[in-house]
């Protein structure tokens, strides 16, 4: 059976960054995860994402620096994570993925206790946000 070719997006998709609220049983507290992570999957380690985080007002800033080589040596498989909690989210945000302070995509959420709604998306983007860990 002959196969097609595999057409490759305009703008792959690099980066999925997954929103949602949590509530964390030991301190009584509700806060927001935001768990970045590569598309592509290693073979040899689990890297770490570095990325430099700044909350301002509304405003979310994300910018990727690249990726760490993991502190321990063990082997591992799978995506380069980075996983980050803030407390007291609550309303609309701009979201702001950034690739070595270069490329650059806007995205708009609305933050409550029980959900992340995304708002607006850019048209070409590096990056993706979802909202359910199944998507993750």
């Amino acid at each position: 059976m002959k196969q097609g070719k595999r057409v490759k997006p305009k703008f792959p998709i690099e980066y999925r960054l997954l929103i949602m609220p949590l509530f964390k049983e030991r301190e009584q507290k509700h806060v927001t995860l935001f768990a970045m992570r590569t598309i592509n999957e290693f073979n040899n380690f689990r890297y770490e994402i570095s990325i430099d985080t700044i909350l301002k007002e509304d405003i979310i800033r994300f910018t990727i620096n690249g990726l760490k080589a993991p502190q321990m040596n063990l082997p591992g498989t799978g995506p380069a994570v980075k996983e980050i909690e803030f407390e007291n989210l609550k309303g609309e945000y701009q979201i702001i993925i950034s690739k070595h302070g270069k490329d650059e995509n806007k995205f708009f959420v609305d933050i409550s206790d029980k959900q992340v709604m995304l708002v607006k998306t850019p048209r070409k983007k590096f990056s993706e946000i979802v909202t359910d860990s199944k998507e993750w």
